[in-house]
């Protein structure tokens, strides 16, 4: 992962305003989201406070969800919802860490690796 990844990673968990914490594109085609039974989104973009999700059918506005993909487990509220995407609110920032590993494997398997100076 690239330091300025890093840092732009590091600066959004610090900084007090959680409500504009920088946001990641992921591209996840295999999250899950849901009242009770899961439907079957996209996750295009991740951040410690929300996400940015995609599919047919999603909740409205006002929803309390949760979001799952592999160890991801989020409670939110659906803040909008336009059309085929939607934006979550999560209950609880995500731990830095957690954050942290879903970005860079999202990375990882679109191709980008482990930066060359990593790598050495």
């Amino acid at each position: 992962m690239g330091s300025n990844l890093v840092v732009r990673l590091l600066k959004s968990v610090l900084r007090g305003d959680r409500r504009r914490a920088t946001r990641y594109t992921v591209d996840l085609a295999d999250g899950c989201v849901g009242v009770e039974n899961g439907l079957g989104v996209a996750i295009f973009d991740l951040s410690a406070t929300g996400a940015l999700i995609g599919g047919s059918d999603l909740p409205d506005a006002g929803a309390v969800v949760t979001l799952t993909r592999g160890s991801l487990s989020a409670a939110a509220t659906v803040a909008w919802r336009e059309e085929t995407r939607a934006g979550l609110q999560f209950h609880r920032p995500l731990p830095v860490e957690q954050l942290f590993t879903i970005v860079h494997s999202a990375q990882y398997r679109r191709g980008a690796g482990v930066p060359a100076a990593l790598a050495a």
